[in-house]
């Protein structure tokens, strides 16, 4: 392969680019940032060769990561399709849906993989979760973060939210949304801090998601609801609880124990470095050929579904 990129070396680039120099038979990493001192700082740390521009890095590169803001993800990615570059782009996929679907066109006709970085479908506790969902009726998800001035400029919908959106999505993969209700406020920026959303799917689903970036605490939890079983997801901890109706039974029968009739799912959770299975899933689809994990197709899904969130808030 040719050379590997990372373009946007601050808090979270540092990480693309320790991994892409921690894998083994990992081709030469090449790193941009619009602040040298940070590509500098790095490339002395974890390894690799600062370039001058990002039209240098992707002339050398087969594949990339983009770690800018998303204000810049468009006229990156474009750059590198063009190039035939395949490319791995941190969530959002792009500021708006309409630069997503540019997007996701023009990396078809350049036949390059592009894969956006919705990390939690790499937590082990969601991947766990994941697999012992078949039909779910009810989702409860809360993300509450300490307030923080990185990611102020957007709405904590496509900061947090988003996140969440794509993984309900996931769970719910082909199933049609019928509805969406929304509220939300700023509290110390200008833009929404926190925000509850109701989405109804067209299965009869309901997911209730709750986001904010002015708790006390973080908190990542998922709770789903379907027939005969119950599943307690923390992502933060990488814990999950599962529990089942134990065979047929008459409530009228029992005493006050449900644990008569109620038993523990046992699950396993694979512990591995979220970002470490995300950036070799990446590379594994670059290698392969195969179907990225988290598709264009996908994060832009998720992407509208914000889009429609923050409209129905901005309706009230």
């Amino acid at each position: 392969m040719k050379c590997l990129g990372v373009i946007g070396v601050g808090s979270l680039g540092r990480h693309h680019a320790r991994i892409y120099n921690t894998l083994e038979g990992s081709a030469t990493v090449l790193l941009y940032d619009r602040i040298r001192d940070r590509a500098e700082s790095a490339a002395s740390e974890f390894g690799g060769e600062v370039c001058d521009n990002i039209d240098e890095l992707l002339d050398r590169c087969g594949a990339v990561s983009i770690c800018t803001p998303a204000t810049h993800h468009f006229e990156t990615a474009m750059s590198a399709f063009s190039r035939g570059v395949h490319t791995l782009i941190e969530k959002p996929i792009a500021s708006t849906s309409s630069e997503g679907e540019d997007m996701v066109g023009a990396a078809a006709k350049a036949n390059c993989i592009l894969q956006v970085g919705h990390i939690e479908r790499f937590n082990g506790a969601f991947e766990a979760a994941a697999a012992l969902v078949s039909n779910p009726m009810f989702i409860e998800m809360h993300r509450l973060g300490m307030f923080s001035p990185r990611g102020t400029d957007v709405s904590v919908v496509v900061d947090l939210m988003i996140h969440d959106l794509d993984l309900v999505l996931a769970l719910l993969e082909g199933d049609e949304i019928r509805d969406i209700r929304a509220s939300g406020a700023n509290v110390l920026t200008g833009s929404l801090d926190i925000v509850n959303a109701r989405i109804e799917f067209m299965s009869g689903c309901v997911a209730n998601i709750t986001a904010s970036r002015v708790s006390r605490d973080s908190f990542r939890k998922i709770r789903i609801f379907q027939e005969n079983l119950y599943i307690s997801a923390d992502l933060r901890k990488k814990s999950v609880e599962a529990f089942a109706k134990s065979g047929d039974f008459d409530p009228g029968a029992l005493d006050v124990d449900p644990t008569h009739f109620i038993k523990r799912v046992d699950t396993e959770i694979d512990e591995g470095e979220p970002l470490l299975k995300e950036i070799s899933s990446f590379l594994e689809s670059v290698r392969g050929g195969k179907r990225p994990v988290v598709t264009g197709v996908e994060a832009l899904n998720a992407l509208r579904v914000a889009e429609t969130i923050m409209e129905k808030i901005g309706e009230r």
